[in-house]
């Protein structure tokens, strides 16, 4: 009885995790949530060998809303034998009317691709029928903060202002 209680349990999980689980794609300039639109995404560089890379997350209608950045910088305590350069990569979310800023781990070990940055966006719900939400992105920017710049901050040490008569 306590075998068949458990497997019960455990399918209820099941179908409440995939109840949970959203469909993400990208066609051409369309992020698809559940195959309708949700936004629409515009990539500036990003291809393999590119250095810089920036993604627009865009409204519905066309209106430029979000940049997300790929960036880096090295860290001397992320060297390690396997990792001699220190290099960190995150990305940076501009929220482009207020011009409120927050950042995330980069989500592979590869290239940035458009569907990691669609699937950051949609789990974090940014846009709500086909606009920007912005109790989404007080959330998102309260959730996650700056904790790449704080770094790089403290890494840089403290600032010496000296006076000179």
């Amino acid at each position: 009885m306590k075998s068949f209680l458990t497997l019960l349990l455990l399918l209820a999980l099941t179908n409440t995790v995939l109840a949970q689980k959203q469909k993400i794609e990208v066609k051409d300039e369309a992020v698809l949530l559940d195959g309708a639109k949700y936004a629409l995404i515009e990539q500036d560089g990003c291809r393999i060998m590119d250095t810089q890379c920036v993604y627009y997350l865009k409204s519905l209608d066309g209106k430029r809303q979000v940049a997300v950045k790929q960036l880096e910088f090295v860290d001397p305590a992320e060297m390690s034998a396997s990792h001699p350069d220190g290099r960190v990569l995150y990305l940076q979310y501009v929220f482009l009317a207020s011009g409120t800023k927050a950042e995330t781990p980069f989500p592979t070990t590869l290239h940035l691709r458009a569907i990691d940055v669609a699937r950051k966006v949609a789990k974090g719900q940014l846009f709500a029928n086909g606009t920007l939400n912005e109790q989404a992105v007080s959330d998102f920017v309260t959730t996650n903060g700056m904790p790449f710049a704080d770094r790089q901050k403290e890494l840089a040490g403290p600032k010496v202002i000296v006076i000179e008569k």
